[in-house]
């Protein structure tokens, strides 16, 4: 077959598409999505300027995500790194290859987050707000890392679905992460571990965007705390309590350390309680036990936070960058009443009960 080639003026090759009797059109936030998703799969033509992308006659480009650009997480005072590595992978036994870059969000972004696989030049999985992470590389949902991580990933050799919406992978999954996770996690350049412990610092405007916790917690004050306190008020002076452990139970999470003081051996055990039989958010046990191996004392301190709770589960759930920060604020407590009766205070315990009554009674409607 002869093919006959002519010279032709370039905006005369377009493609339109149109969309008629559509059940429902996207409106505003529903058109965002359509555009951003367009916008991404298209981004490499885009940036090379072989596409213009038009949408009601509006030209659409792509957004690129900032790249962090700060010191390592181990070494804060240390000269700023760009946290974006090149990745440049082959498997020549399969025909395989994969370049591209793997980055951390300045910005976090649970949705937005995720690696664009390119074939062709096209984001074949992971445009916009549904990026590739597989867990060997992003981890869990509520991680850090999940929320920062991103990259574009061009792939050679690989098959996809017939439907063009997904990459073949065969058996080469598991072995391509193994490798990928190796090339971003080395000493000399950390980016999974800096997309793990990086903690961004909040800018004034951030700062006065919690205004509308402030507002909340103050309304549900004014309107709960009165009853609260008057029945806090009503409950009688604790009495000095003997040495006793946590009550037992089969429905936590445990885990123990030790550290010395004054010659002294501290065993504090942290709890993590899913006992719906537990009333209390807070509970603190202690003791003293005498090694028999051993001259020195060990005074044991257990103290327990119950996922069950009501304030627990409206406010914190299973995530573990939300339980962190509460279990922290409750291991202070529980060791400062401690503290106290180590002191010579007589009725320290009253300060956690009385806690326990109002996150109770505030935690819920009167």
């Amino acid at each position: 077959m002869n093919v006959e080639t002519k010279r032709a003026i370039p905006n005369d090759h377009y493609t339109v598409v149109e969309l008629t009797d559509v059940q429902k059109m996207p409106r505003r936030k529903g058109v965002g999505k359509v555009k951003a998703h367009l916008t991404s799969i298209y981004r490499e033509f885009i940036r090379k300027g072989v596409l213009q992308l038009k949408l009601d006659g509006t030209e659409l480009s792509f957004q690129e995500p900032k790249v962090l650009y700060t010191q390592r997480y181990d070494d804060p005072k240390g000269e700023k790194v760009l946290w974006k590595k090149d990745i440049d992978l082959s498997f020549e036994d399969e025909g395989l290859s994969i370049r591209g870059f793997i980055g951390i969000r300045e910005t976090g972004s649970t949705a937005e987050a995720g690696v664009a696989l390119f074939r062709r030049g096209r984001v074949i999985e992971g445009s916009f707000d549904n990026g590739f992470r597989p867990e060997q590389i992003f981890g869990s949902p509520n991680s850090f890392r999940y929320q920062r991580i991103f990259g574009e990933l061009h792939l050679k050799g690989f098959d996809v679905s017939f439907t063009k919406k997904g990459i073949m992978w065969d058996d080469n999954l598991d072995t391509i992460l193994s490798c990928l996770k190796h090339d971003i996690s080395t000493k000399a350049f950390p980016l999974l571990q800096q997309a793990d412990n990086y903690r961004p610092r909040a800018t004034e405007k951030d700062y006065k965007a919690t205004s509308k916790a402030l507002e909340q917690t103050a309304y549900d004050l004014q309107s709960k705390a009165s009853a609260a306190i008057e029945s806090v008020l009503r409950q009688p002076p604790i009495a000095p309590q003997p040495d006793a452990p946590l009550p037992p139970t089969d429905k936590s999470l445990h885990k123990e350390f030790t550290v010395q003081l004054n010659d002294v051996n501290w065993e504090v055990s942290l709890e993590l309680s899913y006992d719906p039989s537990v009333k209390d958010m807070i509970e603190v046990g202690d003791h003293l036990v005498k090694n028999p191996k051993n001259i020195k004392s060990v005074r044991q301190v257990g103290v327990r936070l119950s996922l069950t709770h009501d304030f627990m589960r409206e406010f914190v759930g299973v995530e573990n960058a939300k339980i962190e920060p509460v279990l922290r604020i409750a291991a202070a407590l529980g060791l400062a009443e401690v503290i106290a009766k180590q002191s010579g205070a007589k009725t320290q315990g009253e300060v956690r009960r009385n806690f326990n009554e109002l996150i109770t009674k505030l935690s819920n409607p009167l």
